[in-house]
């Protein structure tokens, strides 16, 4: 070999110590940036992925001795609100002024509050959403608008959405009986929805979720006869996996919105809290870690040099 390590006394390593202090600081910096950053494209991406959605509507009545077809809309709105809500009030007025025969609106009361409470719906609300506030709108299972002032530019933003449903290949209902056919594995969850008067106000809701039934894969038939009869509001078919659905949103003015859980901000914000930055606190630890050795070993050439020069 016709090469060495350089032998570095005291004041060598003195001197390239800051440079190495300055290297290792702004990797520690940079390092936690950069795994957040992975770790957002990682999330983005699985968002991204293409989830199947399908969706029927079918308006009742609906005869146990005649063959009804439901109908696939354009989009499928969940609104989710209470009575006692008083912002609620300016977005239900303008759901009213939907397209029902292109829009499948579903309104949901997931708050125990409410004498219409289901609670199909307050399990949506927290578990498939993960939403905290009312009013919210969910637009496709992929799109939200969280309050009133957000819930006004509902169809500006559905004029700007490209969405196309597909999954069930067939859906038909004959004599109180519901027939489907898909190519996926997941199961269909029908809705029924009716006409409910609001508890506080002169007017009623007109697509309030009572009930829900899902119905496995495996099975292509089911008896839906109990909700067809004496009804005449509508039922909305869904094919959708059981999962968490990560929700964007669509807009970024200000909410405006209620609280439906917790009293005080602070208890949301630390509610909000979704584990984003796990990867960069330890990053960040494990680098302060690694550094450790190197500022004990600087202190003890300053006590060295202190030493000496006495």
């Amino acid at each position: 070999m016709n090469t060495c390590l350089r032998n570095l006394t005291s004041d060598g390593l003195k001197k390239r110590m800051p440079m190495m202090m300055v290297f290792l600081i702004s990797s520690m910096l940079i390092m936690p940036f950069s795994a957040a950053e992975n770790e957002n494209d990682n999330t983005n991406s699985e968002s991204d992925s293409l989830d199947i959605l399908d969706v029927f509507v079918l308006d009742l009545p609906c005869n146990d001795n005649e063959t009804c077809e439901p109908s696939r809309p354009e989009h499928m709105i969940e609104y989710f609100g209470a009575d006692w809500c008083e912002p609620c009030e300016s977005l239900e007025l303008l759901l009213e002024t939907l397209d029902f025969e292109k829009i499948a609106l579903m309104q949901h009361h997931p708050s125990v509050l409410d004498q219409s409470y289901l609670n199909h719906s307050k399990n949506k609300f927290e578990n498939t959403y993960r939403l905290l506030f009312i009013p919210s709108l969910v637009i496709n299972s992929d799109s939200l608008l969280t309050g009133s002032s957000q819930g006004m530019e509902l169809n500006q933003s559905l004029a700007e959405i490209d969405n196309n449903f597909s999954g069930i290949d067939n859906l038909s209902v004959s004599k109180g009986m519901v027939y489907w056919n898909t190519t996926t594995n997941y199961n269909l969850t029908i809705w029924k929805l009716e006409s409910v008067k609001h508890e506080l106000d002169n007017r009623t809701l007109p697509f309030l979720a009572v009930d829900k039934m899902t119905i496995p894969n495996y099975s292509r038939e089911q008896n839906i006869s109990m909700w067809l009869n004496d009804s005449t509001s509508r039922l909305i078919f869904v094919l959708q996996e059981d999962k968490i659905q990560p929700l964007q949103s669509l807009s970024t003015s200000p909410t405006g919105e209620k609280n439906l859980n917790y009293e005080s901000n602070e208890d949301y914000d630390l509610l909000a809290y979704d584990g984003g930055y796990d990867i960069a606190l330890i990053a960040f630890i494990g680098l302060l870690l690694c550094l450790m050795p190197a500022l004990i070993w600087f202190r003890k050439l300053q006590k060295q040099d202190a030493y000496e020069s006495e």
